[in-house]
């Protein structure tokens, strides 16, 4: 047997050889025989050669000498071996051929089978689809269960089944509804989740009210709910009116309509006291609850042994500072302190708001001593408003004090500067700076500030504390007032007994000594409410909620009401829909408990903003609406997101300022509208206004915004989160009025006015606002620490778990609440370097631009028309100018002198023949409203 190379070699020599026809394969053997004789014969290749040698030295000589037969069996070897491999290679062929077959035949049948289910699925899907719209139809609320039993369930997925069911409303609407209740995708959704518990969130301008009234129609008149079984309920009668007016529209009059009322008329249905009721109610001037709780209130004021505690409570209360808390004796974490520095109110005695410490030291030691001053008084500066902190009028100018709580600050200290420069150059006024380094000693300071008051002809003279206390006397008591009815609300909303009060505050630790006065006054007021309420035979709506809380648990479940005119049973119920439910709170849960726990029919749909939930100070408690799912079982959540009031950039600006909180709302109307930041730093009056404002700055600027919006078609509100002004406002005769109420500025505003004009603007506090709207919304104070506005006395509900997070919170969707109430146009009121802070988290992602106030032409006087004189290059007559009443103002680049005169029997030519028109000198005169009517 050769070896491998040998066979290699066989092969080789065996492809040197031509083996056909016949002929040659015996004339290879013979040459081959020839071979073993002598490899090297002289007609071989040279290849050959090589080959042969090579080989004979790998086969023994006995297999050398059978050459020609080692040649012959090679190559019979090789045939096999080429016959075998076609055979394979022929075998593999006809195998792929038979797979490839096979395979196309599978394939074939797999199509065939595909189509054939496919179209018994279609058949079976459009079955189960006419079976389903066959039960939305007859039976609309068993329709969810039989989709989940049904054995084609899985050939319709979810989506599909969902949209099924919000065709259907949507077809049922336009047949049932008016047109003004045609229902969007989500709105349908909403009307058409019957199963479970149904939160529905939506957001603001989304039409919560549309879907409440849409969805108990649609259960009623398609679903064969009887109405008696249907229960709405909202927080006011005014919600409640709103409603049944609405479903009274589309079921018609003569239609049963569902249980429609407030928690507190559902309470009083259920209890039938006996009682007076007590409640206020401002849209008809009834008060009957405050007066009972002032009435408990003035009782303890007068008493020796409560009046002097709320005395020194409230004077300790005006003179504490959370900064100097916090680091002082009550050893608190400064923490949330030092991230809310900014938010945090400082009330000095006289009332002001100031912004830190030391400014509240230099107001305070003003008012103890008996020194008159204004509080951020308007200056004009360089064409810009500028407000001192502090100015003290003298006879002939006066003394600014100015605290510079920031020194160490470069641009701080550079505006600091030029404010000292400022100054200098005024000859009647004296300038005083102080900073934090000259408070290390209270006293010693006050001493060196009433030094350097005496030094600039102010006198003073240190009140006894009963004379501060008469001066403080009404505003401190009036403070106190109100947060003790707010403190004996927030009690009665969570059912406190005297004793579990007593217990509370025993467990809770004060943070100021006027905390700790506040809640030893406040315990024994409680008490005597208690007492009064039940002396009197009366009762308030929260302990009527609570005694309805507590027949429904004992099992009473009937209620009746107007005069047995209509009768309900909480058993009987079916579905109740809550309006506004982010201002649910735990009284309201425990009747919803109380009432599930006998009834295991009823479900819930809860419909409200988590983004409008301004109401925590009253008792509100957001938890409810935020883990709604661990409130209620077998929960489900949808949303509402289309809003349909506000057009695309209020909407934009709005989430903007609430982005990361939630899914946003979404702008659906085609119009973009317009948002606009007035900054009153840019405002520059013109002397007409200066004139008739007499150094007010925010009246003719928000004159100046409402004539544009009014003159666009629009009715304006003007918002502000207090009802008050953080802007000095004249009365009109020179007076300071530096917190206006809001009725008399709008008063003031509509005196500017034609009457009818004025007819379209309003005003009203933010939270007032809530659930209006307005075709234009001016808010007055998008500045900080009224947005948010940290107010001093929260501290005194802390008993309660309130903190400055949530405060802030809150206040931040009340800026919100703001935002969204406007229809088409937007303008927010603020000032440099008192921004909001919400404008700042607006602006990382919607740019606001800024109003040109020179576009918005002051409005005309209704009478005793004036005009406007500007003089130009009067260098050389600036003299006689100064002597006749004209004024030196800076406009952007222009520089010029200006005085207001009357227009009557005005003359151009007679006043460019006065002394003072020389060669050189520019006159333009202008109307109130800015056009030029003259010039030279």
């Amino acid at each position: 047997m050769v070896d491998y190379r040998a066979t290699e070699l066989l092969d080789k020599l065996i492809k040197c050889f031509t083996w056909k026809p016949q002929s040659n394969e015996e004339r290879n053997l013979i040459v081959l025989g020839d071979i073993v004789h002598s490899p090297t014969l002289t007609y071989l290749t040279d290849e050959e050669i090589r080959i042969t040698s090579e080989l004979q030295t790998h086969l023994s000589p006995d297999d050398w000498a059978q050459l020609p037969n080692l040649v012959t069996r090679r190559r019979l070897e090789v045939a096999e071996e080429s016959f075998f491999k076609r055979r394979q290679e022929e075998e593999r062929r006809e195998a792929e051929v038979k797979a490839r077959r096979q395979e196309a035949e599978r394939a074939a049948r797999e199509e065939r089978d595909r189509i054939k289910g496919e179209t018994e699925s279609k058949a079976r899907k459009a079955v189960l689809v006419t079976r389903l719209k066959g039960l939305f139809r007859s039976d609309f609320l068993s329709a969810d269960d039989a989709f989940d039993s049904d054995p084609d369930a899985a050939l319709l997925s979810a989506d599909e089944y969902a949209e099924l069911k919000i065709s259907f409303v949507h077809d049922w609407g336009a047949r049932e509804l008016p047109k003004s209740f045609l229902l969007d995708d989500e709105q349908a959704a909403a009307v058409a989740a019957t199963r479970g518990n149904v939160q529905v969130v939506a957001r603001a301008g989304t039409g919560k009210t549309r879907t409440l009234v849409a969805r108990a129609v649609f259960l009623q008149k398609h679903c064969g709910i009887s109405p008696r079984s249907l229960l709405l309920l909202a927080f006011n009668r005014k919600a409640a009116d709103e409603m049944k007016l609405r479903l009274t529209d589309v079921l018609g009059r003569d239609q049963d309509l569902p249980h429609v009322m407030t928690f507190h008329a559902l309470a009083h249905a259920l209890v039938h006291p006996d009682e007076e009721m007590l409640f206020d109610d401002v849209s008809t001037d009834q008060f009957g609850l405050s007066r009972v709780v002032q009435d408990v209130i003035d009782e303890h004021i007068r008493s020796q042994e409560y009046g002097q505690r709320v005395r020194e409570l409230m004077l300790a209360h005006f003179r504490n500072d959370w900064e100097r808390i916090v680091e002082g004796r009550f050893q608190l974490s400064i923490d949330e302190f030092l991230a809310y520095r900014r938010a945090l109110s400082r009330e000095s005695l006289k009332g002001d708001f100031v912004k830190s410490y030391g400014e509240r030291v230099i107001a305070n030691a003003l008012l103890e001593h008996s020194v008159e001053y204004r509080y951020e008084r308007n200056f004009r500066w360089n064409g810009l408003n500028y407000r001192p902190d502090f100015t003290i009028p003298t006879s002939s100018g006066g003394i600014v004090i100015e605290y510079f709580g920031l020194a160490g600050d470069p641009d701080y200290d550079e505006m600091s500067q030029q404010k000292r420069d400022f100054w200098r150059q005024q000859g009647d006024w004296t300038f005083l700076e102080f900073s934090p380094r000259d408070l290390t000693d209270p006293e010693a300071f006050v001493a060196t500030l009433l030094q350097k008051l005496q030094e600039g002809g102010v006198s003073s003279r240190r009140l006894s504390e009963d004379e501060i206390w008469e001066r403080i006397r009404v505003r401190a008591l009036d403070r106190f007032t109100e947060t003790t009815k707010s403190f004996v609300s927030r009690c009665r909303k969570l059912d406190l007994r005297a004793a579990d009060l007593e217990l509370r505050i025993a467990g809770h630790r004060a943070c100021s000594n006027a905390e700790k006065l506040f809640l030893e006054v406040a315990l024994p007021v409680y008490e005597s409410y208690l007492r009064r309420l039940a002396d009197l035979n009366k009762e308030d709506f929260s302990g009527l909620v609570w005694r309805a809380v507590a027949l429904v648990r004992n099992g009473q479940t009937s209620f009746v009401r107007d005069r047995g005119r209509e009768r309900g049973d909480l058993f009987g119920l079916r579905f109740v829909m809550i309006d506004e439910f982010q201002d649910f709170s735990r009284v309201f849960f425990d009747l919803a408990a109380a009432v599930c726990s006998l009834n295991r029919d009823v479900r819930f749909f809860c419909v409200g903003d988590d983004w409008q939930a301004i109401n925590g100070f009253a008792g509100s408690d957001l938890r409810f609406f935020t883990s709604f799912s661990e409130y209620f079982q077998d929960a489900v959540r949808l949303y509402l997101r289309s809003n349909y009031r506000s057009t695309k950039t209020v909407v934009q600006a709005s989430n903007a300022l609430m982005i990361g909180r939630g899914p946003e709302a979404e702008g659906s109307r085609s119009e973009r509208g317009e948002v606009l930041l007035c900054r009153m730093d840019e405002f520059t009056p013109s002397e007409v206004e200066t004139e008739q404002h007499n150094g007010d700055e925010i009246t003719p600027a928000v004159l100046r915004l409402v004539w544009r919006f009014l003159g666009q078609g629009r009715e304006v509100v003007l918002l502000s989160r207090r009802n008050g002004l953080p802007w000095y406002v004249s009365s009109g005769n020179s007076a300071s009025m530096p917190a206006e109420a809001l009725t008399r500025f709008v008063a003031r505003l509509q005196s500017f006015l034609p009457e009818d004009d004025g007819k379209r603007l309003t005003a009203s506090t933010t939270h007032r606002y809530k659930g209006l709207e307005k075709s234009a919304v001016i808010v007055l104070d998008a500045v900080e620490r009224s947005y948010p506005l940290i107010h001093p006395n929260w501290v005194f509900q802390r008993v309660f778990g309130d903190s400055i997070s949530q405060i802030e919170d809150e206040e931040r969707r009340l800026f919100y609440v703001a935002l969204t109430r406007a229809a088409d146009s937007l303008a927010l009121v603020t000032e440099k370097g008192r921004l909001s802070p919400y404008l700042q988290d607006i602006a990382r992602s919607f740019q606001v631009p800024s109003l040109q106030w020179a576009a918005l032409p002051p409005v005309p006087s209704l009478e005793n028309e004036r005009l406007e004189v500007r003089v130009f290059h009067a260098f050389n007559v600036m003299d006689q100018l100064k002597d006749l009443g004209y004024h030196f103002r800076v406009s952007g680049d222009d520089k010029y002198w200006s005085r207001a005169i009357p227009a009557e029997n005005f003359s151009f030519d007679t006043l460019l023949s006065q002394p003072w028109v020389k060669p050189g000198v520019g006159i333009q005169v202008y109307s109130e409203g800015g056009e030029l009517l003259h010039k030279r």
